[in-house]
This record gives structure tokens, sequence and C-alpha cells, in this order.
């Protein structure tokens, strides 16, 4: 009987938290990777801990098993280091034993071909069957300080231990991993937990990014990803961060493949899966840095614990073009450089030379000043009630008595601070304090450290309720259509409308009489479509005639789109749709694709034929509520939708945010609908209109 496996944490805390532990495969010579580790883990280790080694009595003055049959009770953590093709033997010993789990770091599977493919999948299931958690394989290990184990041989024992602390990380990557790693070492981030995750045959990045997230000493994490193998765990990782007040950083974006599988939906042109991990990065809360070195310094920040309250920044310079470079970087980030208040700047005259400036940015210029005034100048600057974070720029000249009055400052205050060093950052970086060498770097570090102190819009993937006979009632719709290449116009816009998207007035005639009293019921101008399971873009190939005015008018338009295609025997008409003819100063559109990671995608943008070439939409993963979408929606058109003279009202915003709402919760009732492409959709008085949509089924 398959044991009923454990929550996603749980399951892998004997290994995560091991009293005891052995290392299959290590060596006596310390340098070696089997040496390094085992000497690594004996340093701090404070449990149990038994080498194995089929040929040396000890290792590194410490009794030696030949294999792991031989230890004296099942152990927490299994580390592996043997040659390849001995390992799912090994593992196949720990779970009869009764061990916690294995680290496997030896390489040679699923990378190396089809016989490392197929040792990697005997593992695999041994790991499923009998709920045994395995790293790896093929990766460097882990570490967690707080409870002083490291089980990794990316750290060297005499180079000591990173500082404990609020910092996670988390790799796919081994050698990129290890090189994350130890740059946080050097630029004295406080790393709790640090895991690789390798080729994945079971525990994968998501999974312990899920256990750093619980756990109560980690509040950053950093992670780098090459590809999500489980895109729901990820999410509730990201969705749980949230709710815990936890901030994950990603320095990369994840490429999975393309998203545009229907080549005929203007909308799968524009949704690429890079996009969508960016999406859904900024839907979930999650950076983005863009280097190794933002990622550090905006973890470097975040660990100090000191809030960010609002975004007004004060700074001090020496230089007044540096002050100027923060002001435009402060800009970008959506800071305020508030002036300072009279008294305040009248104080600090008192300390600036002659010719400095009081104002925000303070600058000092490079005259005279007394010893103990730098020190005055930037405990006043974060004592002010204007001011929530503070930058100073620290230029040459300074002495050790300067440096440890900003050490004083920094350490006195509980207001985020992120010094800029121009020349040497060693005095400042030995006591403790984060320095950045340039000052873009520290705006935008302290523009991390505001975002995460600021509520975001954002719902809880588990909000969702499906609404039960609105899904039957739409099924039941598209159900005969199934295998038809894709939903005619007349359909699709049925389904929308089920979901509280209003659709233009329309009715589908099969002849002119019928036409003509369509347009005579409607009442105003018209446009004709040709319905055909042949022509998913009618504007293109002909089958569109706009603004008829007349019945005589609607005939003829009639009698010519049929003339049209009687020639074209490829194209078989199942109707001729009449419409109300919606005039709209500005088009709009909303798509669904289904990206093959994170699956629903809405799109929100500028629509029209030229889609593709004006606007980058907004994406947003479903579910998601009103208020992402509200957000979302302001964003189009780089903000300006709702601020340019032809934009949208607030009640036309509104109905677009809504209408998103819509279409994700569409696809989350209906996983046979692959996408949807609603362009244009018109703003009208008081709201949106729908006048054209395309809708594909899995069936296609």
């Amino acid at each position: 009987m398959t044991p009923t496996p454990a929550s996603p944490t749980s399951r892998l805390d004997r290994v995560f938290r091991p009293e005891s532990a052995t290392v299959v495969g290590a060596s006596t010579e310390p340098m070696s990777i089997g040496g390094r580790v085992y000497a690594n883990l004996q340093f701090d280790f404070p449990g149990r801990l038994y080498p194995v080694n089929a040929r040396a009595p000890e290792v590194q003055g410490d009794r030696a098993y030949a294999s792991v049959d031989l230890l004296p009770e099942p152990v927490d953590l299994v580390v592996v280091m043997t040659p390849t093709p001995s390992v799912p033997g090994i593992i196949r010993s720990c779970i009869e034993r009764g061990d916690g789990g294995a680290y496997i770091i030896t390489a040679g599977f699923s990378e190396s071909g089809p016989e490392g493919a197929a040792l990697q999948d005997d593992i695999r299931t041994m790991s499923l069957e009998h709920d045994f958690p395995v790293f790896g394989p093929n990766c460097i290990g882990f570490t967690s300080t707080h409870r002083h184990i490291t089980a990794t041989f990316a750290l060297f024992p005499e180079r000591g231990r990173p500082t404990p602390g609020p910092v996670g990380i988390v790799s796919q990557s081994g050698g990129f991993g290890s090189f994350i790693l130890n740059r946080a070492v050097d630029r004295g981030i406080h790393v709790g937990m640090f895991a690789s995750t390798g080729n994945e045959c079971d525990v994968d990045f998501a999974s312990v990014l899920e256990y750093c997230v619980e756990d109560p000493e980690l509040e950053t994490i950093a992670v780098f990803a090459e590809t999500i193998r489980q895109p729901d765990a990820f999410l509730r990782a990201v969705a749980r961060a949230q709710e815990l007040g936890k901030q994950i950083i990603s320095v990369s974006p994840v490429v999975s493949e393309a998203v545009a599988r229907a080549v005929m939906s203007h909308t799968a042109s524009i949704v690429g899966s890079a996009e969508v991990y960016a999406s859904v990065c900024q839907q979930y809360g999650v950076v983005q840095a863009d280097s190794i070195e933002s990622m550090l310094d905006y973890c470097r920040l975040l660990q100090e614990r000191k809030p960010m309250k609002g975004r007004r920044i004060g700074v001090v310079t020496q230089s007044g073009g540096a002050g100027v470079l923060v002001a435009s970087n402060a800009t970008d980030e959506g800071f305020d450089l508030p002036e300072l208040g009279p008294e305040t700047q009248e104080y600090l005259k008192t300390l600036l030379p002659p010719d400095a400036s009081a104002k925000n940015p303070i600058d000092t210029t490079a005259g005279t000043m007394a010893p103990d005034a730098y020190g005055k100048i930037l405990q006043r600057l974060v004592d002010d009630d204007l001011i929530d974070g503070v930058i100073p720029i620290i230029w040459a000249g300074f002495n050790q008595q300067q440096v440890e009055q900003v050490a004083d400052v920094y350490y006195g205050q509980e207001k985020p601070m992120a010094p800029v060093v121009a020349m040497e950052p060693g005095p400042l970086t030995a006591l403790g304090v984060p320095v950045y060498d340039d000052p873009t770097r520290a705006v935008r570090a302290l523009g991390v450290v505001a975002r995460a102190n600021e509520p975001m819009a954002w719902t809880s993937p588990s909000s969702f309720e499906p609404d039960a006979a609105r899904a039957s009632a739409v099924a039941d719709l598209l159900a005969p259509v199934r295998a038809k290449p894709f939903v005619l116009e007349s359909t699709a816009k049925e389904a929308l409308a089920a979901y509280g998207i209003a659709v233009a007035a329309e009715r589908v005639c099969a002849g002119e009489d019928e036409a003509v009293a369509a347009f005579e019921a409607i009442g105003g101008n018209v446009v004709l479509k040709v319905l055909s399971y042949d022509l998913p873009h009618k504007s293109d190939s002909g089958g569109l005639v706009l603004d008829l005015d007349s019945a005589d008018a609607v005939r003829h338009a009639y009698r010519d789109l049929l003339h049209r295609f009687e020639g074209q025997p490829s194209t078989r008409i199942e109707g001729v749709l009449v419409q109300e003819m919606v005039g709209a100063r500005i088009e709009l559109a909303l798509g669904l694709e289904r990206d093959p990671v994170f699956g629903p995608m809405v799109a929100i943008g500028l629509g029209g034929v030229l889609i593709e070439i004006i606007s980058r939409p907004q994406l947003l993963h479903a579910p998601f509520g009103i208020a992402e979408a509200r957000l979302a929606v302001s964003r189009v058109a780089d903000g300006r939708i709702g601020h340019a003279a032809r934009g949208l009202d607030e009640a036309q915003q509104e109905a677009f945010a809504q209408g998103a709402v819509a279409l994700g919760e569409l696809a989350l009732e209906h996983p046979s609908v692959l996408s949807v492409d609603v362009n244009p959709l018109l703003p009208t008085p008081g709201g949106m209109k729908a006048v054209d949509a395309l809708l594909v089924l899995d069936g296609a």
C-alpha cells in the first residue's frame, strides 16, 4: 500500500533538520569533493555523523563504515557521492533501513544521456513509491546555518560559515548556486539557508521554495530557476510568501515552450513565456532582479529588517552631479525627494560649509566641516518625519571618525539607509553597514524595501469559487462545436455574455430578408460578417462590411458577401452575422492563452489590427480579482490609458477590468478553452462592448 504523502514542508524536515547524517562516499582527502563535504559537516554539525567508505577504516579521524547497511542506526540525512551506477542500490538500501531522505550530489544522470536518465528514473520511482525524499542528483548539496549543517562542497571549512540570518537561497543550478552563495558571503549577506536542487528527480525547486517560505527564520528568499516543473507548488509558495509578508527575489526569467499555439489568435502572437513568468512575478509580488549583484543588493538591505513607511528619501552628497543622478533614479522608482522644512534647513546650515546646500539633496561640497558635523547632518535627516529612507553618498577624504558616525546613525535608528561609497568601502563594510558602489543600485535597493512594505493588489488562488450553473450552461453551448477549428464569433460572444462581458447587439441570418429584419430590429447602422469555420479573421479575408445605414445597403452588402465567396469552394458559409455598428475613439483587447507552464493567462491591452505593434499587453494569471485587474488596466499604454484625452473614464476602466476577471473565470471553469481573443473591445458610454471574439477549444 502506498503511504499517504506528507505535507510539502514536513516531508523534507528530516533532511533539512537532521539529528543524524551519513556521507556515502566520504573521502580521506579533505580537498576532494567527498572529503570537503564530510569536513564541512564534521566542522560544526551537532548531530551524529557517520562516514561511509568501502576502502578506508576511518575518514578524517572518524570510524568509517563499508556500506550504509552497516550503519548503527537509521539516519535522517544521507549525502551520496558514489559512482553513478551504484546510487540506485544505495537509495534502495536507505529506504529499507528507514532513513529520512537523500541528497545525491553525484552527477552523470539525465544530464549525461539515456543510460543516466534510466538510472535517474529508477531512483524517482523508488522515491515516489516509498515517499522517500530525494534531492538532486547532480547538485551541490545544501547548508542551514541556523542548524549548523553544511552538506555541500560549495564552501570551505577554513573560510568559516555565512553569518546566520533571514536570507534563503534556492538554486536549480549547482555551479551558479555556488557562485551566488559565495558572492553572498563576500557581500555580507546573512544566509540562513542555501539549497541546490540539480536534476530534480523528486524534490524540485518549487518544493524547496515552499519549505523556505514556511521557515520562520527566513524572511527573504533569493531564487535562481531555469524552469518550473511544479507550477502549482511555485504559485502556492509565492502566494504564501505574500500572506506571511516575506519577499522572494528571482534573478532569472524562466523560459518555457512558446505559448503561441493558436496561430489565428492575435493574442497568441504577443504572449510569450518569458513575459508570462515576469507577469506572474509582478502579480504575486516576486521581485525580479536583472543580475546577481542586483539580487544581492536587495537581499543586503532587506535583511536589515528596517521598514520603509513611505517613498520619501533624503540624500547627503559632496557632489551636486551625484545628487542629480539620485534624483533622476528616485523618480524612476516612484520616490520623492521632499524639500526639508525651514527649521531643519537652518540647523543644517550651522553645520555645513558656506557654499553648501541644505536642501534635499543636501550638498556638503568639499568644504571643511567640524569633525562631528557629518554624523549630526545624517542624524537630523533620519530624524526628520518627512524622510522615510536615506542615501548618504560618501566621497574621498572620509576618515575613520566619520565612518563610525555613519555606522552609529545607521544602527541607532529604524529607517533604511543605503550608503554609497565612492572610494574604499572596507571600513564601513567591516562595521556591518550595507554599502553600494553606485547610486543607482542604492536607489533600486531602497525601491525593493519600499515595495516590500506596501500593500499590494493580490488575490489568493484558493479564493476562486466556480459557478456551477454558469459553467454547465456554457459547457452545453460549446460541446457541439468542440471539434471545430474554432468557435464561431456568434457562439463565442454568447459564451462571453454568460460571464457578464457585454457584447454588441447582433443576429445570425440565413437570408437577405432576415438580414434586413435584423437591421430594423437593431436600429441604427450595422455591420455584416460572414460566419465560416474557414475564416478565423474576417477583416483579413473580405468577410466584413462596415457601417451600413439602410435596408437597401444591407440587402446589397449581403448579396455581395455571398457572391464574393461563391467561387471559393474551400470556404463554407454557416451564416451571416448582422451586428450593431459600435463607434469608438480607441480599440481595446482582452485575450486568454494557456501557458504550458503556468496555465491560464489573461492579456489586457490596446486592440485593433496593430495590436502586436503598438502595445505590449498586461498579463494576469488566473484566478485574480478586480483589484489586480484594475491595476493592470491602469498600466495599459504605459499608464496613459486613463489620462490621455482619448483615454478611458473611470466607468470604462472598471468595465475593462471586470471583463478581464470574467475571462479568467471562464478559463478556470472551462479547461477545454485553449484561447480567447476579444478584439476589438470598444468603450461605450459607461462601459464596454465586445464586437469581435475568437475562441478555440482543445478539440480543434
